[in-house]
């Protein structure tokens, strides 16, 4: 349990610093001011491997997924890709990682 709440505090604390430094750069505040950070956060995750239905996960291939995400944002902007088509193939990247990582064992066919 104390390993429970302190992993819980810590994100806590890291998103309120995130959120800080956040509102403190553009100078004000809102509560969808990183909605497009989202998608590739969860995209690095599972990207590296980690299951999203969970799992054993690393920091290192999670490292690995956040540096193959970063590479295709920054190939997408310099070719001029807008911001919500690049939501659009982050999206198509999530879903394609979660079928390569899911189990199809545990997968209930209904006939």
């Amino acid at each position: 349990d104390r390993i429970k709440i302190a992993a819980y505090t810590l994100s806590g604390t890291m998103a309120g610093v995130a959120g800080i430094v956040m509102a403190a750069r553009l100078g004000s505040g809102s509560p969808t001011l990183a909605n497009e950070f989202l998608l590739p956060a969860i995209a690095c995750i599972v990207v590296g491997g980690t299951a999203i239905t969970g799992g054993v996960g690393s920091i290192w291939r999670t490292f690995v997924g956040a540096l193959i995400v970063h590479v295709v944002r920054i190939r997408m902007t310099f070719i001029g890709v807008s911001v919500f088509a690049q939501q659009i193939v982050f999206g198509f990247i999530l879903v394609a990682a979660v079928a390569v990582t899911m189990d199809r064992a545990k997968v209930l066919v209904i006939k």
